[in-house]
């Protein structure tokens, strides 16, 4: 892991620390009891009875996502394509998504439109983490600039929503300024936006990815069954070590070992103690070695 003895014995291990919540059950429930909203009046939008299902489970599905990662995005419009295609006109079906999903008119054609002019590129998108504005401002550029894009994100660049908007909207002079080529403290400043713009939304991506896998691995034990720790181990352990590195990169300097005369020797800082992100530092660590885990009956504690 790479860590000192320094930095762990400045950092307390957190005791009892409660069990994430676990995720709420598989059962559906109507999606007028789980949105709160009243059920929408699907003979005065002209929806034919047989499409009432699917409409209701676009619905549904829509609800139950939260805030939309790439791949659910995706997902999003993959469905509200589905379902504009059933509605007797584009005026009923943007009625429906105001009214069921709280949707304008552009933020429905968003999601279609991702659905329709990116899936090609999916599974690039996907594995990127690109955010949902980003995706949504792609979509509406020309196919050759889509694909320079992702050819960008396989040589591992992260153009941001601004750059992207530039590029979209015909603006190189915005979308070529590179922080890289900028001099002096200035360039050190658009540097340092570049990373925190490019890189938490990849962090954040990866730290919901994780409780994702964990609140799944949690659920046999609310069934009165084991958790299947070596299943999880191989999901998580090495995300956390990414993610642990991810958070020391984005929030933290580096300072000299204390424990050596060796002062050119540099690590990463650590957070204050007992400070919130210092605790997260930690659980990052712990998740990051099968070695600190507990045994397979202790681990929900």
């Amino acid at each position: 892991m790479g860590e000192t003895t320094q930095e762990l014995e400045q950092v307390a291990r957190p005791r009892n620390v409660a069990a994430t919540a676990p995720r709420q059950s598989n059962g559906r429930q109507s999606s007028a009891a789980k949105t709160g909203e009243r059920s929408i009046d699907y003979d005065s939008l002209g929806i034919p009875k047989a499409a009432v299902p699917s409409f209701e489970e676009a619905r549904e599905m829509f609800a139950s996502l939260g805030r939309k990662r790439t791949e659910e995005v995706f997902a999003c419009g993959e469905m509200f394509a589905k379902v504009r295609g059933k509605a007797p006109s584009q005026e009923a079906f943007e009625r429906w998504s105001k009214q069921a999903c709280r949707l304008t008119r552009r933020g429905a054609g968003n999601y279609i439109a991702v659905h329709n002019n990116l899936r090609a590129h999916r599974k690039v998108l996907v594995e990127c983490s690109m955010p949902a504005a980003a995706m949504y401002t792609l979509a509406t550029a020309e196919q050759e600039l889509v694909a320079s894009v992702v050819a960008d994100l396989k040589a591992g660049k992260r153009p941001t929503v601004r750059e992207i908007r530039a590029m979209v909207s015909g603006d190189t002079h915005a979308a070529q300024s590179d922080p890289a080529d900028i001099a002096g403290a200035d360039g050190l400043r658009a540097l340092s936006r570049a990373k925190v713009q490019n890189g938490v939304p990849i962090l954040v991506a990866r730290l919901r990815d994780m409780l994702s896998d964990i609140n799944e691995a949690l659920e046999p034990h609310f069934q009165g069954k084991n958790v299947a720790k070596g299943a999880l181990l191989a999901k998580v352990e090495h995300p956390a070590r990414r993610a642990r590195s991810e958070l020391q990169s984005l929030a933290l300097f580096v300072e000299p070992n204390s424990q050596s005369s060796e002062t050119w020797r540099v690590h990463p800082s650590i957070f204050p103690h007992g400070s919130q992100w210092g605790k997260v530092s930690l659980v990052l660590y712990t998740l990051g070695g099968r070695d600190d885990w507990p045994d397979a009956g202790e681990l929900v504690d």
